[in-house]
């Protein structure tokens, strides 16, 4: 499942990131987007994009297309 198919206040663990910049890649992990993170999704923005998300205790607005390549896996 990708980030983007998260509904707002679903929270899921990190899997893994698709293919993306190398760089934009570190930054997120950087941030804290590792596998087996947990990640919230706070909101969208009134277009959809960018996405508002919490991972460790950092919040972030992520553009659309970055959320596509986040792979994570829903938690109860």
């Amino acid at each position: 499942m990708l980030l983007t198919n998260l509904k707002v206040g679903e929270k899921a663990t990190i899997v893994g990131m698709g293919e993306m910049d190398l760089a934009m890649r570190k930054k997120l992990l950087n941030l804290g987007f590792l596998p087996k993170a947990k990640i919230e999704l706070l909101h969208f923005a009134p277009m959809g994009d960018p996405v508002a998300v919490r991972c460790a205790n950092t919040s972030i607005a992520l553009r659309k297309s970055l959320t596509n390549q986040i792979n994570v896996e829903l938690t109860l």
